[in-house]
């Protein structure tokens, strides 16, 4: 009798595969988002979907791994932040804002100053006559700051982290925002299902080199491959006046706008797609493999230009794989002064642009940390506040002419 079953099932299995087949290309035809992928690849992950469907079943895991988000590393193996020695201004800023979101920074990873870095250390490649000139030269710094990271996450081999530097600000609900993020990763078209050791463990899964979750710019992969998008939905998205409020112009710095309105986005959606030409390092994921092949390409092969460029160039050519999302989940703070960056001179044209962090913003940031510090840690006047719990009756002192001081003087105290 089990046999006889055994055998309808295998005879059943084709037909089950084919209808699978079938119901994902139509969800791909008629469905707002798309996929790359021609039939033949749609034929695997569909005979992938019947053979791991233990796999992607969340009911017989034993531990969510989605909640690591809420951990403080925000379910990274670790969060390193990237900052020269001097700027202590800065990793107060960091320690500030990363308290009041209950995350912790789990190593500090000192910058490099160009000058420092031996001529026989310098990297290979045509981007080395760039950055040896007067205006580039402070961009040799943040690539040997880069390398050391990455060797880092080698040395230690943590399998994920989140590489943060110093004028980085975040939403003051990054975990909720990390959340959607991770569970439309685990939800999305664009990849194979989450094997059964990702959904336990890796809410972000395990199939990237790399995840740009800050942008200064970036352009997905032209047609047909710009199809290849997720939308997901993030109630704390900044407004599109908000989201695209650091644009310089229609290619400049900061700008969306033509992302947001290709995949034709909601005010409260964000979208995710293979990452093509993103250019930005103010936070920025990486794998253990991913270390390992930026390691390799960077440092040890060859440098074709400034350190964002060449990866996006890693990535255009497909030697790196990884995810960006728009509008960015993080964003470069500025303050309109001369401290706002560590490789240019800096400071704004705009004479009402008074410089300081009280006065900073960032690009694209709903609910800016940087600025929340203001509400929650301002604002209290203990001398009023705590005026009722006093008995003042009995406890006035006041002192004499000569300096001494009489408990239980008749002196009078209005607070």
């Amino acid at each position: 009798m089990a046999g006889s079953v055994n055998m309808a099932l295998k005879r059943q299995q084709p037909a089950l595969v084919i209808t699978i087949i079938v119901v994902v290309v139509l969800i791909f035809t008629f469905s707002g988002v798309t996929s790359v992928a021609d039939v033949s690849r749609v034929a695997s992950v569909a005979k992938l979907s019947v053979q791991d469907s233990k796999a992607t079943d969340t009911s017989i895991i034993k531990h969510d791994g989605l909640q690591n988000v809420q951990n403080s590393t925000l379910g990274f193996g670790a969060i390193l932040l990237l900052s020269l020695t001097s700027r202590t201004d800065r990793q107060d800023a960091i320690a500030l804002i990363a308290s009041q979101c209950d995350m912790k920074i789990s190593h500090v990873i000192p910058g490099v100053i160009s000058e420092e870095i031996n001529e026989k250390a310098y990297p290979y490649g045509r981007g080395l006559e760039k950055l040896l000139t007067p205006q580039y030269m402070p961009y040799l710094g943040s690539w040997r700051s880069h390398m050391n990271a990455f060797k880092y996450i080698i040395d230690n081999k943590i399998e994920t982290a989140l590489i943060l530097e110093d004028d980085v600000d975040w939403d003051i609900n990054v975990k909720a925002q990390m959340t959607s993020f991770a569970q439309a990763l685990r939800t999305s078209r664009l990849r194979r299902p989450f094997t059964e050791e990702e959904l336990e463990r890796a809410p972000y899964g395990l199939d990237w080199d790399t995840m740009h979750i800050a942008t200064s710019k970036a352009n997905m992969a032209p047609a047909p491959r710009d199809k290849a998008f997720v939308k997901y939905n993030d109630p704390y998205r900044a407004k599109d006046s908000i989201a695209n409020n650091g644009c310089t112009g229609p290619q400049g710095w900061f700008c969306w706008g033509d992302i947001m309105a290709h995949t034709k986005l909601n005010e409260t959606q964000r979208t995710i797609y293979p990452s093509y030409e993103s250019v930005g390092l103010s936070a920025i994921a990486v794998s253990y493999r991913g270390a390992q092949r930026l390691l390799y390409y960077l440092s040890y092969k060859e440098l074709v230009d400034t350190l964002d460029y060449s990866i996006a160039d890693l990535l255009r050519k497909g030697a790196l794989r990884g995810w960006t999302v728009t509008p960015p989940l993080m964003s470069e703070w500025k303050t309109h002064g001369k401290s706002d960056s560590d490789l240019k001179k800096v400071g704004s044209n705009n004479p009402e642009d008074k410089p300081g962090n009280m006065n900073g913003r960032s690009a694209g940031v709903r609910h800016s940390a940087r600025k929340a510090l203001t509400e929650n840690l301002e604002g209290e006047d203990y001398w009023k506040n705590e005026a009722p719990y006093w008995n003042r009756d009995h406890h006035n002192y006041a002192q004499s002419s000569t300096g001494d001081v009489n408990a239980g003087s008749s002196g009078t105290d209005d607070w």
